[in-house]
């Protein structure tokens, strides 16, 4: 079972086997501070990637909600979702933590999607 660990500004993202499992450690976070989610549960995952003078983010996109309407999101937008977390250029965040955290949770996605198509 892979286990991924996704360090972000305002929290953490981990993967392990199925479940994700996002933790909030922002003073003024509003939402749940723990959400634990089976990637059943989604249709996506958003990553904008950061950059030298912009930071990004991870965001889990649930089955019923569009993820296009996440790429054009502001980090402020962000910063208030449960099932999201904030990438920063330099403190925190190894950006290779969240190309494989990426990387792993669209490939299970594009897993579950085909083993659903043949079984129909």
């Amino acid at each position: 079972m892979k286990k991924i660990v996704v360090q972000g500004m305002n929290g953490e993202m981990i993967i392990e086997g199925d479940k994700i499992t996002v933790k909030h450690t922002a003073p003024l976070f509003l939402g749940k501070r723990e959400v634990v989610v089976d990637i059943h549960s989604l249709q996506a995952v958003v990553y904008k990637k950061a950059h030298l003078l912009i930071n990004g983010f991870l965001k889990l996109v649930p089955k019923g909600d569009n993820p296009m309407l996440y790429q054009t999101a502001t980090l402020h937008q962000m910063g208030k979702d449960e099932l999201a977390i904030i990438l920063r250029t330099f403190e925190n965040t190894n950006p290779q933590d969240a190309e494989d955290f990426y990387t792993y949770v669209v490939g299970r996605l594009d897993q579950i999607k085909a083993a659903k198509n043949n079984h129909l």
